[in-house]
């Protein structure tokens, strides 16, 4: 009843004037009004309708993944192609490789065992007074005047030279320098007797300077002075340095006698055997010039070292203590011993 008091005409829909699309409705705002309104969360927990500045802050404006290359800029990557090998350059095959290793390791435990055996179960020495004895003691000999140390004392007017125990104190005096009563006190003694010929101390030329009494004496150790193999034996060493500083002290003293009242040894490094060596000998002069003329003329400091002749390296360092005995008579030693 009420639809038919309205007319006809106003329940018609009437078409909109200015209809809007509905695109429109959905676009997204353009790029300057995005920039000029920016968006600010909360990054702290704040009250509800809170104007506090401290709230908001400026939200860390992400950057836009670089868009993918087009399929204009994309290339093929083309894998390297391995050379060819030249018929030269080949691998030898694995026959030729296993000899040649067998033959590099058959020589290589040939040499290693050589020197293992020559070191640890050496060569029978030469016997003392032997012919093969003294056609080492020859050849030590020539190669010691070869030196270059021993050129330059013999040639050098200052320095006084000889073998040691050339000279020696005899009771027959008519056997002479030369005689059996020499050669017997030789063999008497340790470094002359025992420890004589090719394969103990088989060289031991002595040079001495007569204005500061400084001794330096050329010594070649043998093989039989070894101790562990190849190496000298620290006894050794100690009577060396024992009578080399024993003999700058004496060549000092009036009486020209002495004993050794203490004796200081360091030993520096390893001295090997059969080489040369130089043991030098000097008097400390401070103690000599504090004394007084009684005390120095009975007592003295000597301080030495062995040395390799080039004397880049010391190998043991000493320091003694001589003195002339009281109440105790020994003989005189010459220039000489």
């Amino acid at each position: 009843m009420l639809r038919s008091r309205i007319p006809q005409k106003l329940c018609r829909r009437q078409p909109m004037s200015h209809p809007v699309p509905a695109a429109r409705l959905y676009a997204p705002l353009p790029p300057r009004f995005t920039a000029s309104l920016p968006i600010r969360l909360p990054t702290q927990p704040c009250r509800l309708l809170s104007t506090s500045p401290q709230c908001f802050r400026k939200a860390p404006l992400e950057s836009a993944p670089p868009p993918p290359p087009s399929s204009d800029q994309q290339t093929t990557a083309i894998p390297p192609q391995k050379p060819r090998p030249t018929p030269g350059s080949e691998r030898p095959p694995w026959r030729r490789r296993g000899v040649l290793y067998a033959a590099a390791f058959l020589m290589l435990g040939t040499i290693l065992g050589s020197v293992f055996r020559v070191t640890v179960s050496p060569p029978d020495l030469a016997e003392p007074g032997s012919a093969e004895d003294r056609a080492l003691l020859g050849i030590i000999r020539r190669k010691a005047e070869a030196l270059p140390l021993v050129r330059e004392l013999s040639e050098d007017p200052a320095w006084d030279s000889w073998d040691a125990y050339s000279v020696l104190p005899d009771a027959d005096a008519g056997a002479g320098a030369e005689g059996e009563g020499q050669q017997r006190r030789r063999d008497q003694r340790l470094t002359s007797g025992a420890l004589a010929g090719s394969r103990g101390l088989a060289y031991q030329r002595v040079f001495r300077r007569a204005d500061t009494g400084e001794c330096a004496t050329v010594v070649y150790f043998g093989g039989g002075t070894a101790g562990w193999p190849g190496l000298v034996h620290g006894g050794a060493l100690a009577t060396v340095l024992d009578e080399s500083l024993g003999r700058c002290a004496i060549l000092r003293f009036p009486a020209r006698t002495g004993v050794t009242a203490r004796l200081e040894l360091a030993y520096r490094a390893p001295t090997r055997a059969e080489s040369f060596y130089v043991v030098r000998a000097r008097p400390v002069e401070s103690d000599v010039g504090g004394k007084k003329k009684s005390d120095a003329d009975r007592k003295l400091w000597v301080e030495g070292s062995v040395e390799t002749l080039d004397g880049s390296r010391v190998l043991v360092d000493a320091r003694a203590l001589f003195v002339v005995p009281k109440g105790v008579k020994l003989a005189p030693l010459a220039v000489g011993f």
